[in-house]
């Protein structure tokens, strides 16, 4: 899902903003949906906040080049925006996003990661699957021919589904000839599923409700 207003919303939502307390600025904080991780902090003018929700992609206002920017817009590593809660004096914003690629310009996942006691890294678990759904359906919305995603939705759902036919048939092959490649021919299948479900205009959220309906007829004994 991708925040996204039409722009009276928008001018809506920011007429609520206090913009005063900082001479025209707000602070954004930015912050993973998936698994609430802090991402970075920037500021926000009001401009930035209407086109932030006008595109579903986070814009600031940089104080030392004194102008818009949207985050991405040189790395491709856009911040798609999931949410914006306001805080409780109206003069901060919550923004939470699905990230695509690294955020900071260190390449690090986080600007957050000079911490005074070290911490352990953070093995990456299935909040994996939104991030790279949302990636695929990026790659869906732009016009990059170098896109392996929308070239293969653009040759149709035929391709698409032989794709699947022949990860699935490594998937088994691995399995019986090759354990050591099958989390990679696995990885590779789920992959193409997803491409299958994003072309078709189905969320990964649809799987998850089926997952959790499917349990719950399971414990309850039904």
């Amino acid at each position: 899902m991708v925040l996204q207003m039409k722009r009276e919303e928008a001018q809506e939502f920011a007429r609520q903003v206090d913009f005063d307390k900082m001479n025209g600025l707000i602070s954004a904080i930015i912050q993973d949906a998936s698994d609430g991780k802090v991402l970075m902090q920037a500021y926000m003018n009001k401009e930035a906040l209407v086109l932030t929700l006008l595109t579903g992609k986070t814009h600031f206002w940089s104080r030392t080049r004194k102008k818009l920017w949207m985050k991405g817009e040189e790395s491709g590593h856009f911040s798609i925006v999931q949410n914006i809660s306001l805080d409780c004096d109206n003069d901060a914003v919550l923004v939470k996003v699905s990230q695509i690629g690294p955020i900071c310009h260190t390449n690090e996942d986080s600007c957050f990661h000079k911490s005074i006691i070290p911490e352990q890294s953070v093995q990456p678990n299935s909040s994996i699957l939104e991030r790279i759904y949302e990636i695929i359906i990026e790659r869906m919305r732009t016009e990059s021919d170098g896109s392996y995603v929308r070239s293969l939705i653009k040759k149709g759902e035929s391709e698409i589904l032989r794709k699947v036919g022949e990860e699935s048939t490594e998937v088994i092959l691995a399995s019986r000839d090759r354990p050591d490649t099958l989390a990679s021919e696995v990885t590779d299948l789920i992959f193409h599923l997803m491409i299958l479900l994003a072309a078709k205009g189905k969320g990964l959220t649809e799987i998850f409700r089926e997952f959790d309906r499917r349990h719950r007829e399971k414990v309850s004994g039904k």
